[in-house]
C-alpha cells in the first residue's frame, strides 16, 4: 500500500510540474521530413529532456518560403522560437508583404550552414549550359534554393533560364527525376540521401568540395560559394534578456546531444566555432542581412 501511495505522490508531482511549464512553440516553416526539420526537432526534443521548466512544442506551419511561420511568431504572447533557413534573409529583399522586418528578431542558436547541389537527369554542367533552354525548378518563390537558381542565372548567357516554383524541395527533385524541369539546387544532405542513378550532381555551393562533386566556384561563378543555406534558430527581439539567456543556454545544451550531432554531420553541417559564443551572434546576423541584400539586388521575380 505504500509503494502505491508514493507511486501516486510521484506522479501526480510529475502532473504537477508538467503543468506549470511554460509552454514554448518551436515554429518550422518548411517540409517536415527535410533533414535540417528534423535536427530542429531533435533539439526540441532533447530540450525537454534536459529540463522541465519550458514545453518545446513542434509547430509546422509551412507556406510562403517561411513567411508564415515567421509572422505566427510575432503573434504569439509567449516564449517562442523560430528555426529558419536563408529564406529568412531571402525573401524580405524580393516581396514587400513578407509581414516581418530583421529588426523584430534576434539570433539565439547558430545551427551552421550548408551546401546545396545541383541535381540533373543525367547531365552535366557542360551538357546543360548547351541546351537552348533550361528550366530550374526551386523549392518556392523567396526560399533559398530560390536565390542559388537566380544567382545561376545571373551566370548564364546563353539558354533562355526559366523558373518554377514548388511547395519544397522535394517536389522540385522528383519533377527532376520526372524530366518535367531540368534542374534543381537541393540541399546536399537530402540529395544524397535521396540519389539514384538517374540523377547527376552537375555542381554545388559553397568552398569545399565533397564526394568529388564539381564547385561551381571553379566554373566562374564566384557568388556561387556564398549561397549555402543557413540553419539558424531566431527569437523575436522583444524577448526579455532573462528569458533569452534561459533559453540560450538550453538550446546550446540540447544541440551537444549525439543525435542532433549526427544529423549535422549527414547535412554537411559547418559552422565556425565562434559562432557558440555569444557576442558574435549580432555581427553574424548583421553580416547576413548584408550579404543576402546584395545577393538579391539584382534579382527580377519571373
Amino acid at each position: 500500500m505504500k509503494k502505491i501511495i508514493a507511486s501516486l505522490f510521484l506522479l501526480m508531482l510529475s502532473w504537477t510540474a508538467q503543468a506549470e511549464s511554460v509552454r514554448t512553440p518551436g515554429v518550422w516553416g518548411f517540409a517536415v521530413g527535410s533533414t535540417q526539420g528534423t535536427y530542429f526537432r531533435a533539439i526540441l526534443e532533447q530540450a525537454n529532456l534536459d529540463q522541465k521548466k519550458y514545453q518545446f512544442v513542434f509547430e509546422h506551419k509551412p507556406g510562403a518560403g517561411g513567411s508564415i511561420a515567421t509572422r505566427s511568431v510575432l503573434e504569439n504572447k509567449g516564449p517562442v522560437i523560430l528555426a529558419h533557413t536563408a529564406a529568412f534573409y531571402v525573401r524580405p529583399y524580393l516581396y514587400s508583404d513578407t509581414g516581418y522586418n530583421f529588426d523584430q528578431f534576434r539570433p539565439i542558436l547558430v545551427m551552421g550552414s550548408a551546401p546545396a547541389v545541383l541535381t540533373t537527369r543525367g547531365k552535366t554542367l557542360d551538357q546543360l549550359l548547351k541546351q537552348p533552354r533550361i528550366i530550374l525548378g526551386t523549392a518556392g518563390a523567396g526560399s533559398s534554393t530560390h536565390l542559388m537558381a537566380e544567382v545561376f542565372k545571373s551566370y548564364i548567357k546563353g539558354p533562355e533560364v526559366t523558373m518554377v516554383h514548388f511547395k519544397d524541395t522535394n517536389e522540385a527533385y522528383l519533377n527532376v527525376m520526372g524530366g518535367h524541369v531540368d534542374a534543381n539546387f537541393e540541399f546536399l544532405g537530402d540529395a544524397i540521401a535521396r540519389a539514384t542513378p538517374e540523377i547527376t550532381f552537375a555542381g554545388m555551393t559553397g568552398t569545399v568540395s565533397v564526394n568529388n562533386i564539381p564547385l561551381l566556384l571553379n566554373r566562374g561563378m564566384p557568388d556561387m560559394a556564398q549561397v549555402n543555406n543557413i540553419f539558424a534558430i531566431y527569437v523575436p527581439a522583444n524577448m526579455s534578456p532573462e528569458t533569452y539567456t534561459e533559453l540560450r543556454a538550453i538550446l546550446l545544451k540540447a544541440e551537444k546531444s549525439s543525435k542532433v550531432q549526427e544529423l549535422y554531420v549527414k547535412d554537411f553541417t559547418y559552422r565556425d566555432p565562434k559562432h557558440l559564443q555569444t557576442q558574435y551572434l549580432q555581427s553574424w546576423y548583421q553580416d547576413n542581412i548584408t550579404r543576402f541584400k546584395r545577393l538579391t539586388v539584382n534579382i527580377q521575380l519571373q
